[in-house]
């Protein structure tokens, strides 16, 4: 999945969308595309599948709605 994707897509989650989607839709998942939520579903799978034949990998990211980070300890270091 390309970086800026999810980068611009996660920080769009986080300041414009995080609160009303955790408000209205805790547990489900939003497909978002360029910044935007285009689709709210129920679980993974049909976020991803509606994703690919939208936009195509790597042009979409998914955030699960009321998801919390999780700590991985020396993996995240890893990894950035």
């Amino acid at each position: 999945m390309e970086a800026t994707q999810v980068h611009t897509n996660h920080t769009a989650y986080e300041e414009k969308y995080r609160q009303q989607l955790e408000r209205d839709h805790t547990g489900r998942v939003a497909l978002m595309h360029d910044g935007e939520v285009v689709g709210i579903y129920d679980d993974h799978s049909s976020a991803y599948w509606v994703g690919c034949e939208r936009y195509e990998l790597g042009n979409f990211s998914l955030e699960w709605i009321g998801a919390r980070p999780v700590n991985l300890g020396i993996i995240t270091a890893a990894l950035k």
